[in-house]
């Protein structure tokens, strides 16, 4: 079972799972903590991005967190609604997006979408509109915020 407590952390990663891992890696992890997950292959622009969406626990249809992966290496973590791990200052899915806020006073509003706010600490916060509630964070390797994403050698 995955461990849903798991802090996480900008940059790095969350629990067993780090930024640039390779995709065999973590499938072997998965398949050695007999995790329940599934996987898919999306073309994004040029490049074709790995999905795993990993489950909460074993029956659950809910997922725990999602992978993505771009030339092997994985490069965002997104963590869902019921995860209970935090970041370093404390932000957890559930809070609401005002006193995340606070918490974090450089936190901007992201320009292409009007519910999500970006961190220069390393992590994007999605929230509801109707609750104000955060729904996803997600981490990422530096260049994903840049334009070396898209030139970037792994």
């Amino acid at each position: 079972m995955i461990d849903l407590t798991a802090p996480i952390i900008p940059y790095r990663g969350v629990g067993f799972f780090n930024l640039r891992d390779g995709y065999q890696k973590v499938k072997a992890e998965l398949k050695a903590q007999n995790i329940r997950h599934n996987d898919q292959l999306q073309k994004f622009g040029e490049t074709y991005w790995r999905i795993i969406n990993i489950f909460k626990t074993p029956v659950s249809e809910y997922e725990a967190m999602t992978l993505f992966f771009a030339k092997d290496q994985l490069f965002k973590i997104c963590l869902c609604e019921d995860f209970a791990g935090t970041l370093p200052n404390g932000i957890h899915t559930g809070m609401n997006i005002l006193e995340a806020k606070k918490i974090d006073p450089q936190l901007q509003r992201d320009e292409d979408w009007d519910e999500v706010f970006e961190s220069p600490a390393g992590y994007l916060l999605e929230y509801s509109n109707g609750t104000l509630k955060i729904i996803f964070i997600s981490i990422f390797i530096q260049e994903f915020v840049t334009d070396d994403f898209e030139r970037y050698e792994w």
